[in-house]
């Protein structure tokens, strides 16, 4: 005798691991779009969004200021990204994190139990230590490879592609995490 199965797919963890990814990177672009449609090019209206100060400037036509300048702080370098030349780990490297997401993995990701169901697949190291976050890792764009073998050091990190996964560390404090589709190991 041949039992129905109900209408639908169940889908395994990796795959909602996947799926999760894919919706956050959707929504991710959605807001960027937004947002950039909603302010319009945010030089011309004299306000840096990107800056941290939420938009906040100097009201145009206001007297400037009669204090003296504060010394500018070194700019913030762009974040470095580079995917695995399997495509399957994609990473970014700015002055707070070194983030990594592998798209299929196999292992159980317990450092992500307290995350909703396919989770798991974003590592991130910061010189306070390595985690699982739970929010998905948006990358846009074009992504250079870094080849097996070759590593990268950018605003005190330093991740290593291998054919066996992606190590990255914080330079300062020796902090990271290792991923590869079988395994990950935060350290």
């Amino acid at each position: 005798m041949q039992h129905a199965t109900a209408p639908g797919r169940r889908f395994t963890g990796p795959q909602l691991a996947v799926i999760v990814v894919v919706v956050g990177l959707v929504l991710t672009f959605a807001v960027l779009l937004l947002v950039r449609i909603g302010f319009g090019d945010a030089a011309d209206a004299g306000q840096d969004i990107a800056d941290g100060t939420g938009g906040r400037s100097e009201v145009a036509g206001q007297a400037p200021s009669t204090s003296a300048p504060e010394p500018s702080a070194t700019p913030e370098q762009e974040p470095e990204h580079f995917a695995a030349p399997s495509g399957n780990i994609v990473c970014s490297i700015s002055a707070d994190s070194a983030d990594c997401v592998i798209r299929s993995f196999e292992y159980e990701p317990s450092d992500a139990a307290d995350c909703p169901d396919g989770a798991g697949g974003h590592l991130r190291i910061e010189p306070a230590g390595a985690t699982m976050p739970c929010d998905p890792l948006a990358v846009e764009g074009a992504v250079p490879q870094l080849g097996y073998g070759d590593e990268i050091t950018a605003q005190d990190y330093t991740c290593l592609s291998e054919r066996s996964g992606v190590t990255c560390r914080h330079d300062g404090t020796g902090y990271g995490f290792t991923v590869a589709r079988a395994s990950y190991e935060l350290f």
